[in-house]
């Protein structure tokens, strides 16, 4: 775990077994300030750097294998001329128990992120964001700030529990799944609810011609 200091924790994979993210994330009530967020990513560029060696070497190892990497490469290519700012983003991102996946919309600057994990009853275990680009960062409804560093991802956000700012990171993203997967297991009234957001964001899983 790193250090604390008087303006940033940074909260480590054991800590967030027990409390997921994005249920602190939607209980939160701003997003990191421009200060706590160059802190943070200060941080994050350590953190890509030097991964840690625990969880058997998690965030060290890329797990996927060639035609995963090649597939993911050619679909952010395609929609690079379509949304630039979102592309880097793309993918489904994965920590130890958790997924982000962020999708791209047709809609130049936003995107699509849905968030799976391990739920506290009665909580469903996923969550849906629109994202729009600030920066070279993505902001989301949930209030999350998204950073993206080569294979390497953090949401930034603020703990309820102490009003400081934390990063969660993910790592080696994999191609997106088609969003009805994702949610099968959701009660149908969510279900459809989460999918009509997904449309009306103009997000899609697919290349852009074949829309």
């Amino acid at each position: 775990m790193k250090a604390l200091s008087p303006l940033t924790i940074t909260i480590s994979l054991g800590i967030l077994a027990a409390v997921s993210l994005p249920i602190i994330a939607q209980q939160s009530q701003r997003y990191p300030t421009e200060n706590e967020l160059q802190q943070l990513m200060k941080g994050f560029r350590n953190f890509v750097a030097s991964p840690p060696e625990g969880s058997r070497g998690f965030y060290l190892r890329d797990p996927r294998n060639a035609a995963q990497s090649q597939d993911l490469k050619a679909f952010v290519r395609a929609w690079l001329p379509v949304n630039p700012d979102i592309a880097p983003f793309i993918g489904q991102w994965t920590a130890l128990e958790e997924t982000t996946s962020i999708y791209p919309s047709s809609i130049r600057g936003r995107a699509c992120i849905v968030e799976t994990f391990i739920p506290p009853k009665p909580d469903i275990g996923i969550s849906f964001a629109v994202g729009t680009v600030s920066g070279k960062s993505i902001k989301t409804s949930n209030l999350t700030v998204l950073l993206q560093q080569g294979n390497y991802l953090g949401v930034a956000f603020i703990n309820t529990s102490n009003d400081r700012p934390g990063i969660y990171e993910y790592a080696w993203p994999k191609p997106l799944t088609n969003p009805a997967e994702l949610v099968r297991g959701v009660p149908p009234a969510k279900r459809n609810q989460l999918l009509q957001q997904f449309k009306e964001a103009g997000c899609t899983h697919a290349l852009p011609q074949q829309r």
